[in-house]
């Protein structure tokens, strides 16, 4: 068979495009990986009512200095977070409402980045990685409660 110039040119643009595919998106292989780590089942999801960077004033009026403030709800447990940057690096300052004892686990990509507990106040202190990334925050509270915060980017 033959084939004018045209063609082989035609051919050549459909072999790229139906050729090997580029990686999918961060967020595709993060619910990817999340479906197979889900180690909770029965774990409230706590779901993000608040979130100063996007609730807040207008783009280009907030300080670069101010703190971002997220808030999660779960049923009746509320997850009050700050994140702070200093030159000594990026923390998470939480707190739970109502205050309670609590373990805690900071996960990313499926893999704990991070295990703690709340004081008997409800307060709790999380050191995080230079570049933001996207995280999960499991709580399980002295009652056995469990509830998991909506993936965010932190």
């Amino acid at each position: 068979m033959s084939t004018e110039p045209d063609d082989t040119a035609l051919l050549d643009e459909l072999a790229a495009l139906l050729g090997p595919q580029h990686e999918p998106p961060p967020e595709v292989l993060h619910a990817a990986r999340a479906t197979f780590t889900w180690r909770t089942v029965d774990a409230e999801i706590a779901a993000l009512t608040y979130d100063s960077l996007l609730d807040d004033a207008p783009v280009g009026v907030r300080a670069s200095a101010q703190p971002r403030i997220l808030t999660f709800e779960a049923g009746a447990l509320t997850i009050e977070v700050e994140l702070v940057t200093a030159p000594a690096g990026r923390r998470m300052l939480g707190q739970l409402v109502p205050a309670q004892e609590a373990e805690l686990e900071l996960l990313g990509d499926g893999e704990v980045l991070f295990t703690g507990s709340a004081d008997a106040l409800g307060r709790f202190s999380v050191q995080l990685t230079r570049e933001p990334r996207r995280v999960t925050l499991r709580c399980r509270t002295a009652a056995g409660a469990t509830a998991e915060s909506a993936s965010t980017v932190l």
